[in-house]
Parts: C-alpha cells; sequence; structure tokens
C-alpha cells in the first residue's frame, strides 16, 4: 500500500490513499464538512458513509478506473466509490474524502435462475423429429 503527499496551497499536507489491492481501513476520525460530493442526489447517504469510515472497514480497489486510488466502500444500503486523503500514515483521522459515485449496494444479492432441461424447451413440439435438429445449416437459419 502506497501512500502519496500531496500538497497544495489550501492544505500543509495530505496523504492520498493508493494501492493496487484492497486496504483495511481503521476506524478513523472525520468531519463531516471534509466530504466533497459531485452530485446532489448523493447527499442523503452521506450519513452512511461516515459511520462506516468512523468504524473502519474494507477499501476495495474500482478497476474501472485504473488509477490506483479509487476506491469502493461498502456501507449498510449503498457503495460509494470515493477518494480519500489522510492527516497521517496511520490513517487514524481523515483530511478529505470526495464522493464520485454512490450506487444502490448489490452485496449479497444472488440471481437464481431455474434450471431448465433441453427437453424443456420443446415440450410443445413432441412430434420434432431429431433429424430435423441436425440437418445441414448453410449459416443463414437456425432451429434455436
Amino acid at each position: 500500500m502506497a501512500i502519496v503527499k500531496k500538497r497544495n496551497e489550501q492544505t500543509e499536507s495530505r496523504l492520498l490513499l493508493e494501492s493496487d489491492e484492497p486496504v483495511e481501513l481503521p476506524a478513523a476520525q472525520v468531519d463531516e464538512r471534509a466530504l466533497v460530493v459531485q452530485f446532489e442526489q448523493h447527499k442523503p447517504f452521506i450519513p452512511e458513509l461516515l459511520e462506516t469510515l468512523r468504524e473502519g472497514t474494507i477499501a476495495e480497489l474500482v478497476p474501472v478506473m485504473r488509477d490506483g486510488s479509487t476506491f469502493a466502500i461498502h456501507t449498510q444500503t449503498r457503495t460509494f466509490w470515493i477518494k480519500i486523503w489522510h492527516t497521517s500514515e496511520d490513517m487514524t483521522t481523515i483530511d478529505r474524502v470526495q464522493v464520485i459515485s454512490c450506487l444502490p449496494s448489490t452485496r449479497g444479492v444472488r440471481v437464481m435462475v431455474d434450471d431448465m432441461d433441453d427437453d424443456d424447451m420443446f415440450e410443445d413440439d413432441e412430434d420434432a423429429d431429431d433429424e430435423a435438429y441436425n440437418e445441414p445449416n448453410d449459416g443463414h437459419e437456425s432451429r434455436y
């Protein structure tokens, strides 16, 4: 895990969290004013993110971002995409959190699909001759 110092005119120094694998974040102090939210519709869910960061959590990389510094934080009902800056390498005080996205959580959701037998596909076509499905195909039509 790498933490990179960033300097600008507004703060003396911040440590941008960067990693190429998930990071275990310890319980941290974070003020709600430290959060920068890009979209107004995400604001109602900020207390849930604050609670999770204050308790400690796992930050998982968002693979589609490919920057090594955008992490997914899973809360009880949402998944937040964030960039996070700490004030020290022990990561117990958060200086800034930029909320990039906030999506409904799909963790633990399982999609169940009935296992259909091939015979079920043709149950109305009981008189179908198996040879009809083995006829040569010129590539322009399909029985399925």
